[in-house]
């Protein structure tokens, strides 16, 4: 174990310090001595996650979460630096099984189901690459996990030259680890923490959490949902592998006709759990028979002759039910139905900020980043944590990204539901398109929703647009020099796109159409009320409409400045950013307000030829 001091240059991964690091790491260290929470506000650019790293080694050790795999390489590039300055540095990474597992490479798995298979194959001694684990000692996986520059070579290269499992070999590598890098699951989800760390308790670790600001909405992190084709799918699997279990099917069937009843749009709409008889011991049943289902449909791929990766790939509908209602049983989740076209869903969702703390107060400390982190008055009211240490990297010297923008807003526009028709849509189009004409280089426009983005689309008639189900990767094939991006506020693209070449941002301007309030649905309504019950009506409102939206705006603008090079406009567009609700948590300086489509077009014209 190394425990090492932030005072010293050798505990860094670089060389040099950044603007402002150097300082945050004196004051964190000092407010880490005497609080178990330290939020760390930085801008991008700044460095955050090297700062994160020397500090956590103070206490290892350490769970760094991050949001998605992708995330990973960059915080092991860091590790792997600080490693040759310090020799017995040991790390690892864990991110989804199902898709490092080589026995399913090329297809999608669900992770329930994926975890089943895995297990019964375990048990059954007939995965090979499990098999081999017991003979590859710890020194032999770091030597071929270390040399490689990301995380997907990494897995690539135990496979390729171990002949092992990837995941239980870094799971291995992790159980003898300084400092681990994780994905939110394995932070979040106890189930998944005890699953990695047999013999370890949560409150031995230290954890960083990245982009924190995601706390601030529970259903960020904890939420599951199933299409009512899956129930069916599901009935039918009971009739067939079952006998047809008739109190099982017609739980499901209840299932079914209550969300179609319900379900009249893209709005939640919440189901009572006492109609649906949902309590533990349905819960276990449920799982139980999901389970039975499972080891039939292995079994008899297994029989048939089929090769061992088709059964890892072969899910069971019944097991996504299961999965759906398994957190129905815990205080603070509640089970909602929508329409998205023709199509029906059910979704668990978390709605109070319990759930989160019951979580993250287990671990020994917590370290909390963002650009735009949750307030330490939130955090200790709402969240319910502890003698919170907030520290600004900006007052401590940091660059700011904010030098490098101007903002715009435009006075004529506003998404307000009670003006929401044709002609709204049709006039923030022509705004678009200006901006689509004007200005070289990617354009990142941010819609308050997947409905208002749609109705603006249809007037624009150009561009990528995202989709409930759009991915990263898809964009990264899509984008061009010069890509109009349509995109939600709060969705993936607006928090985790980074389109850059040679280090510099290819976005040059962001365009936030429409201030991103909650859409108002039940599960707004059931949040508000858990957060009356902590504050008062007036905060609880502010929190929900003018904190979230601001964070949601400010992370959409934090696309367009990656680097101290890189420079961008950003256009407001919805009179009401004037307000001082939004204002306060916004912290952004409006350098003009423009009244209609002629002005905005000069103002543009000149800041093109002058600024971009």
């Amino acid at each position: 174990m190394i425990r090492c001091s932030v005072t010293s240059i050798r505990f860094f991964p670089y060389d040099t310090f950044r603007r402002g690091q150097r300082e945050v790491l004196k004051v964190c260290e000092e407010l880490l001595s005497k609080s178990k929470v330290l939020v760390i506000k930085a801008p991008t650019g700044f460095g955050k996650t090297s700062v994160a790293i020397s500090l956590s080694m103070l206490r290892p050790p350490v769970l760094h979460s991050v949001r998605t795999r992708n995330e990973i390489t960059p915080v092991l590039r860091d590790l792997k630096l600080l490693r040759r300055k310090l020799g017995g540095l040991r790390y690892s990474f864990i991110h989804s099984a199902h898709t490092m597992c080589p026995l399913t490479k090329g297809k999608y798995v669900e992770p329930e189901d994926f975890w089943i298979s895995c297990s019964i194959l375990r048990d059954l001694k007939l995965c090979e690459y499990f098999r081999g684990l017991s003979k590859v000692g710890v020194e032999v996986i770091e030597s071929v996990v270390y040399p490689n520059e990301n995380h997907v070579d990494a897995v690539r290269r135990v496979v390729d030259m171990l002949k092992v499992c990837p995941y239980f070999s870094l799971a291995k590598l992790a159980n003898y680890s300084d400092y681990i890098v994780v994905t939110y699951p394995y932070v979040f989800n106890l189930e998944f923490f005890e699953d990695l760390f047999q013999d370890r308790n949560t409150n031995e670790y230290s954890v960083v959490v990245d982009e924190a600001h995601m706390i601030t909405n529970p259903a960020t992190i904890y939420s599951y949902e199933v299409s009512t084709s899956r129930v069916k799918a599901a009935i039918n699997e009971v009739n067939h592998y079952l006998g047809g279990d008739e109190s099982l099917k017609n739980f499901l069937s209840s299932l079914v006709s209550i969300a179609e009843s319900k379900a009249k749009d893209d709005k939640l709409k919440i189901l009572d759990k006492k109609i649906l008889n949902i309590d533990e011991e349905l819960v276990n049943y449920v799982v139980s028979r999901a389970l039975d289902v499972k080891k039939m449909i292995i079994e008899e791929l297994i029989v048939s002759g089929k090769p061992i990766s088709s059964v890892m790939s072969r899910g069971a509908s019944i097991v996504k039910v299961a999965t759906l209602i398994s957190n129905l049983v815990y205080e603070g989740f509640a089970l909602f139905t929508y329409r998205d076209s023709n199509n029906i869903f059910l979704t668990t969702m978390a709605t109070s900020h319990d759930v989160i703390n019951r979580v993250l107060t287990s671990y020994k400390n917590l370290i909390l980043m963002s650009g735009t982190p949750p307030s330490k008055e939130f955090l200790e009211r709402v969240v319910g944590m502890k003698d919170v240490e907030f520290v600004d990297a900006l007052e401590l010297g940091a660059w700011s990204p904010y030098e490098n923008i101007v903002v715009l807003l435009i006075s004529q526009l506003t998404s307000k539901y009670e003006v929401r028709g044709e002609a709204t849509y049709e006039l923030y189009a022509k705004y678009v398109k200006i901006i689509d004409e004007l200005v070289n280089g990617v354009k990142l426009v941010v819609y308050p929703s997947y409905e208002f983005m749609s109705n603006v689309f249809k007037y624009v008639g150009r561009g990528f647009v995202e989709g409930r189900t759009t991915t990263i990767d898809e964009l990264s094939n899509y984008v061009s020099d010069n890509t109009l991006i349509h995109a939600v506020a709060g969705g993936k693209l607006c928090e985790g796109i980074e389109i850059v070449r040679d280090g510099k941002s290819l976005i040059k301007c962001v365009f936030v159409a429409g201030v991103p309030y909650p859409q108002s649905d039940d599960y707004l309504v059931e949040v508000m009320n858990n957060l009356k019950m902590k504050v008062s009506a007036d905060e609880a409102w502010d929190y929900l409409y003018n904190m979230e939206s601001s964070i949601k705006t400010l992370q959409a603008i934090g696309r367009s400045i990656r680097s101290e090079d890189d420079r961008a406009l950003i256009v407001l567009g919805d009179r009401r950013f004037l307000s001082r609700g939004l204002r306060k948590y916004l912290g952004l300086k409006i350098n003009k307000v423009v009244r209609d489509l002629k002005e905005f077009e000069g103002v543009v014209k000149l800041l093109v030829e002058e600024f971009l």
